[in-house]
């Protein structure tokens, strides 16, 4: 396995196993089995109403806690500084947890991310959560919560896939020293995994063109959370440290953004309820 040192030093690793709509048992077993096939990091999220199958599945697998490292994020209608505080100590009651290595903020909305984020830096001061970082969040949201901190994100979690390069946020990351990490990063759809070129390059190494877009991701200097519910798959998705794409195709494969499909929301546009209004709605 291969590690990004965050801007604070710890080390997280660069392959994690995602848990987007795993539920209940089966959620439990593919994260136990995951972990017992050598992935070191799993990544949910309070929206995803599976921490605590999550959970059980890092407990079943008998590894060491401090050998996994486990990242949740903040749940829309929980933006806020005291929901927040809440949210943060609800996930780790739910998990089993004393402390979580990476809290995120899911979205950021629209000015309702600030106040969220000095939430995650107090539990971050405070030595509940070992790094805090955002997700799908614009340069400029990272910059606002910077500024209204002095402290910058550590990671940004955002969809990123052959079909979907964002430089702006790409560029900005690498120089804030912000860990850039793929949400959909084989294209929830699968669209790309049929692409010529793709197809055309994996063919060369003996690999699938889930294998060389995940190894492509890691040589553009991002983490991946890549989800499957079966276990070839999962095999296979770890199976991206054995070989290396030269310059010239991963240009072509970096040409392939002009594409411009978008498979999640825009998070300059995304908006959504929070806690007290959705009460309201009742």
């Amino acid at each position: 396995m291969e590690y990004r040192t965050l801007a604070n030093g710890v080390s997280m690793p660069i392959l994690g196993f995602g848990t987007y709509l795993l539920q209940n048992e089966t959620c439990t077993e593919m994260v136990k089995y995951a972990i017992e096939q050598g992935y070191e990091a799993i990544d949910t999220a309070q929206a995803y109403e599976n921490e605590e199958a999550v959970g059980e599945g890092i407990r079943q697998s008998g590894k060491k806690r401090d050998d996994i490292f486990i990242t949740s994020k903040i749940r829309n209608r929980f933006h806020g500084y005291d929901n927040t505080l809440m949210a943060v100590e609800n996930t780790l009651t739910t998990m089993g947890l004393e402390q979580m290595d990476l809290f995120l903020i899911h979205w950021p909305g629209e000015n309702m991310y600030v106040p969220t984020w000095k939430a995650l830096v107090r539990m971050y001061d405070e030595g509940l959560i070992r790094a805090i970082g955002v997700s799908n969040f614009l340069p400029e949201h990272m910059e606002q919560a910077a500024q209204a901190t002095g402290r910058m994100p550590m990671v940004n979690q955002f969809e990123t896939h052959p079909y979907l390069h964002q430089y702006e946020i790409i560029d900005y990351c690498k120089n804030n020293d912000v860990f850039p990490i793929a949400w959909s990063p084989l294209m929830v759809g699968g669209e790309v995994l049929d692409d010529p070129v793709i197809l055309n390059i994996a063919e060369r190494y003996g690999k699938t063109t889930a294998q060389t877009i995940l190894r492509w991701h890691l040589q553009n200097g991002f983490g991946v959370i890549p989800k499957s519910s079966h276990a070839d798959r999962i095999l296979q998705n770890k199976d991206i440290f054995d070989f290396k794409l030269t310059q010239i195709e991963m240009e072509e494969m970096n040409q392939l953004t002009k594409k411009q499909i978008r498979v999640g929301d825009d998070p300059a546009t995304y908006r959504f309820l929070l806690l007290d209004q959705l009460k309201e709605k009742k």
